[in-house]
């Protein structure tokens, strides 16, 4: 619910500290890092946990940081707001993937991944008018007080999932944290580069696309339904997505969705107006419907080790993108949000190519 907070109130946090476009990504630098350096940590240990404490503390410390960033009087202080933010959805999502993997039946690990994506994004379609509604009625001083439900479900998750299944068969020796990330990562880093693509691209459209409408006179209203649209078009396109990869595989479904996708981000990019936004739509909704299936590829191969997987292809490439956004608002402020869009469309090609890496092709669908 608080995943639409920086993108619909950036326009605001951005003309109130006079933020260039490269600073405005910086936000989400900081809430990469944390990503990267959290989750595989927090994944391996979580491997190793059965009470599901992760998933308790992490939406009230992400919600704290959403709710506190466009209160901040400071550049510093709403990089520390967008920290704590990063650090609650990295310390969240470290268990709660690889949870929905330890108690779904196999054959039904790709339905519940997709089920458990489209709640959470879901809750981040709603979260824009959750962002206005609180600030039109209560003012942007009393925006914490969208917290209350994350208090109220906390203990909630902690009675309705008391215990996660261990990851570690009886009689097998746990390896080490070096090791098994090692082991992982090069077993899963196409799958990472790819997610990684794809992420950057759902945070830069989401982004800057609300940024450039706001440049040309949209007000909070406009800039909350295009993000709502946004986050909407990336959570339908996971539904037909899981039927498609049932009957043509992983590796083929993940394929043509960046090929086709590349040819929506282009003409998105060379159109303007109403049209543009819907195929921007369209494009997340092609490309960001794989998100489920990667991860339900990468919980495949590392059966016994799902949470440190799933931050390899979900933390450390939603990280690895958010990272990247500062260097793509830095084209902006060189050569124009437009040119900026236009590469950015070109990226599920680099995706594609990593179809030709070694434990890619090893890999069954």
């Amino acid at each position: 619910m608080f995943a639409g907070f920086l993108p619909t109130f950036m326009p605001f946090i951005r003309e109130n500290l006079g933020l260039s476009y490269a600073l405005a990504g910086s936000f989400n630098v900081i809430v990469g890092v944390f990503h990267m350096i959290c989750q595989p940590v927090i994944g391996f240990f979580s491997d190793r946990i059965q009470r599901p404490y992760l998933m308790m503390i992490g939406p009230i410390l992400c919600g704290l940081g959403a709710v506190m960033i466009p209160n901040a009087n400071s550049y510093l202080a709403a990089l520390f707001f967008a920290g704590l933010w990063g650090f609650g959805s990295a310390v969240f999502h470290s268990q709660g993937t690889g949870a929905v993997g330890y108690v779904s039946k196999p054959e039904l690990l790709r339905q519940s991944l997709t089920w458990y994506s489209l709640s959470g994004i879901f809750g981040a379609a709603v979260s824009p008018f959750v962002a206005v509604v609180v600030v039109r009625t209560l003012g942007y001083s009393l925006l914490p007080a969208a917290l209350v439900p994350t208090l109220v479900l906390a203990p909630l998750i902690y009675f309705s999932m008391p215990r996660i299944k261990s990851g570690i068969s009886s009689g097998e020796r746990p390896r080490g944290f070096f090791r098994t990330l090692h082991s992982l990562f090069a077993l899963l880093y196409p799958l990472c580069g790819i997610a990684t693509i794809r992420d950057l691209l759902f945070q830069c459209v989401r982004l800057f696309l609300p940024m450039k409408i706001a440049a040309q006179g949209g007000e909070l209203q406009s800039v909350g339904m295009v993000v709502f649209l946004l986050t909407l078009g990336s959570s339908l396109g996971m539904i037909p997505m899981a039927k498609i990869a049932g009957r043509y595989g992983n590796k083929r479904s993940l394929g043509w969705s960046l090929a086709v996708g590349t040819c929506i981000f282009l003409a998105a990019s060379f159109s303007s107006g109403s049209f543009s936004i819907a195929l921007y739509v369209a494009g997340l909704f092609c490309v960001y419907s794989t998100n489920s299936l990667t991860t339900a590829m990468a919980q495949t191969l590392a059966p016994n080790d799902r949470n440190a997987a799933s931050t390899i292809v979900m933390g450390l490439a939603w990280g690895g993108s958010n990272i990247l956004v500062s260097p793509f608002g830095k084209l902006a402020d060189l050569f124009g949000i437009d040119a900026a869009f236009v590469v950015l469309a070109l990226l599920p090609l680099a995706g594609l190519s990593l179809f030709l890496a070694p434990p890619f092709r090893k890999l069954q669908d």
